[in-house]
């Protein structure tokens, strides 16, 4: 997905946002830092939200940012991630359905 998505924003026909939010642990946001390098491309800050722990993980550090669960930074890094499902599955049952229709 990070390569698709930063490709031509990395030959500079796009913006890059300020802090790039990827969707799971340390592995995740190891896999996307690997594409960045494979696309050549210098990222802005990435970080990882973990699921269950609720964990963030940063590029720059070794260890992960634990937030109280009422903290409003976590607060606001779950509804990027819950709406970033939300509207994944949307697109999903759309795509489906047309499928369905098609048939």
């Amino acid at each position: 997905m990070v390569s698709r998505r930063y490709r031509e924003a990395g030959a500079g026909h796009e913006l890059y946002p300020d802090v790039i939010l990827i969707d799971g642990g340390l592995g995740q946001l190891h896999a996307a830092l690997e594409a960045f390098e494979v696309l050549d491309v210098r990222p802005p800050m990435v970080i990882s939200l973990a699921k269950k722990e609720e964990l963030i993980y940063v590029q720059a550090r070794k260890e992960p940012i634990r937030l109280g669960r009422e903290n409003p930074a976590l607060k606001l890094c779950q509804a990027i991630r819950d709406e970033a499902h939300r509207f994944a599955q949307h697109y999903h049952h759309i795509l489906r359905r047309k499928k369905t229709l098609e048939e």
